[in-house]
């Protein structure tokens, strides 16, 4: 396997591991070409045109506002994936429970705009070649020191100008239905991230910490419904007990982490420059199929695996090693899941 590896011509120096190892994360500049960039950008911009039939997509922005005005009926558009009713009765009985917002903002007076969406690439033909036939798959292969990689799933976030909301500090682990430790996060830049507008912060060597900690839905705090670990340390409140690294990027870096690394981000205080972001989830050859209490749902999986099970099969594709030099595998995926 670690032939195999080493035989790939990725630029990923003995360095990049040592560090990636040493602060789990690691930022990569140059990796997506500018025509990756220009079909991702392509694939957000309908992802938010179709927000309104959007099963999956969400205001994060407009959610935390209704939330903390104290309005009892909350307008999630048609969107499910988070029971959102449920977590706003679950944040009124949490006496911590706070907005996570830039102090400098008001709670409610931004017109801004915190856009969620996921798995896209079931969708948009963009978003599945970058995933599974870039050179992600390989670099990440390499960072896990993995005999296989599979493809979990994608994030869309875009901050619009005068977003006061942040993205509370959290552990990615918890989100997903997983066991092992061979999983890392790709985070990719689609506009420049700067300090002002967004830009990821990561708690250097939080992955070495040992712990788990309950997912929360990135607006405050409070754990989601049925998480089995305890909530995260209130880093937002301590910044200076944490070491807290914030990492500007341009189109076309990349930004990989540890799914065991605690991170988060600013919202956009700019006042003209939007932040648009993926994110794509790699699993490794020691991660089993686990239904984790509190996991973010996934409704749109066709295949039911039992815990313990292998990731396998259309909902989790094999995107290395490839079968042959060069293959293309986005194509294959077309036909059963997206036709655009």
């Amino acid at each position: 396997m670690q032939k195999l590896i080493d035989q790939v011509p990725v630029a990923l120096s003995k360095s990049d591991q040592e560090t990636y190892k040493r602060d789990g994360y690691l930022h990569l500049k140059g990796v997506i070409k500018p025509e990756e960039i220009n079909a991702l950008r392509s694939s957000v911009a309908s992802q938010i045109e179709n927000l309104a039939q959007s099963e999956t997509g969400y205001d994060l922005e407009s959610l935390a506002k209704q939330v903390w005005s104290g309005k009892e009926d909350i307008d999630s558009g048609n969107a499910d994936r988070f029971d959102i009713e449920l977590y706003k009765a679950m944040i009124d009985h949490d006496a911590d429970a706070r907005p996570i917002r830039d102090p400098s903002n008001s709670i409610l007076a931004e017109d801004g705009m915190f856009f969620y969406d996921a798995a896209g690439w079931r969708t948009y033909s963009g978003i599945r070649d970058v995933a599974f036939d870039s050179t992600l798959p390989t670099i990440c292969a390499k960072l896990l020191n993995t005999t296989y990689l599979n493809f979990w799933e994608d994030t869309t976030f875009v901050k619009t100008p005068n977003t006061a909301q942040r993205t509370t500090f959290h552990q990615d682990y918890t989100y997903f239905q997983i066991r092992g430790q061979k999983c890392c996060i790709v985070w990719i830049p689609l506009d420049r991230a700067t300090a002002e507008n967004g830009a990821m912060q990561y708690v250097r060597g939080s992955h070495l910490w040992g712990k788990t900690f309950a997912p929360n839905m990135f607006i405050t705090q409070t754990p989601l419904l049925d998480a089995e670990h305890p909530k995260l340390p209130d880093i937002e409140n301590n910044l200076c007990d944490y070491d807290i690294v914030t990492v500007e990027a341009e189109p076309g870096d990349i930004i990989i982490h540890d799914v065991m690394t605690v991170h988060g981000s600013g919202g956009n205080k700019s006042k003209t420059d939007t932040r648009r972001a993926m994110s794509f989830r790699y699993c490794g050859d020691d991660i089993r199929y686990f239904d984790r209490p509190g996991a973010i749902p996934q409704p749109y999986i066709e295949g039911n695996l039992p815990d313990g099970a292998v990731l396998y099969g259309e909902d989790y594709p094999l995107v290395w090693p490839k079968p042959f030099p060069n293959a293309k595998l986005a194509s294959l995926f077309a036909n059963n899941h997206g036709k655009r």
